[in-house]
C-alpha cells in the first residue's frame, strides 16, 4: 500500500525506484479491467515500445482506434522529482478514483496504480473464481508448448 501526499504526489517505494534504474521519465494513463477503473504506469522506453505496436497494427480497425483513443492519448509523461516522487495528473487522479490511499501492483512491464478499495474488490472479485482461472492458465502454458 502506498500513499499520495495533499499535492498529489507518490513517493515510489525503494523496489520500484530500483527496478527503474535511470529511467526518470515515466508514462501514466488510464485504464480499466473489469469494470474498474486505475492507472497504468510505464518507463518511457516501454511506453515508446507498446507504441510502436500499436502503430504496427491496421490503422483503420476500430478496435485500434478505440484503443488509441481511450488508452494511448491520455499517456502523459511525467518525470520523477528530486525526492523520487511523481505527481499523478489531476484528470487521470480523477478518472482512477485515486484518493490518499492506493495500492501499487507490479505487472511486468508496468505498474498498475489502484483505489485501495476498488484493489480490494477486485481481490475478492478474482478470488471467488481463481480455480477456473488457474485452469484457464494453464491451458494456455499447454498450448505454448
Amino acid at each position: 500500500m502506498a500513499k499520495i501526499d495533499a499535492k498529489s504526489r507518490l513517493a515510489l517505494p525503494v523496489g520500484v525506484r530500483t527496478s527503474l534504474g535511470e529511467n526518470k521519465k515515466l508514462v501514466v494513463t488510464n485504464s480499466i479491467y473489469r469494470n474498474k477503473k486505475c492507472l497504468d504506469l510505464y518507463t518511457l522506453d516501454a511506453w515508446l515500445v507498446l507504441e510502436e505496436k500499436i502503430a504496427k497494427l491496421p490503422s483503420l480497425n476500430a478496435n485500434v482506434q478505440a484503443f488509441q483513443r481511450f488508452y494511448l492519448s491520455a499517456g502523459t509523461v511525467i518525470e520523477l522529482d528530486g525526492q523520487n516522487r511523481l505527481l499523478i495528473p489531476k484528470n487521470l487522479k480523477l478518472f482512477a478514483g485515486i484518493d490518499l490511499d492506493l495500492v501499487l501492483v507490479g505487472m511486468g512491464s508496468k505498474l498498475e496504480i489502484w483505489n485501495k478499495n476498488s484493489w480490494e474488490t477486485l481481490q475478492i472479485e478474482l478470488s471467488g473464481n481463481f480455480e477456473e482461472i488457474l485452469a484457464g492458465v494453464s491451458l494456455l502454458e499447454e498450448e505454448k508448448d
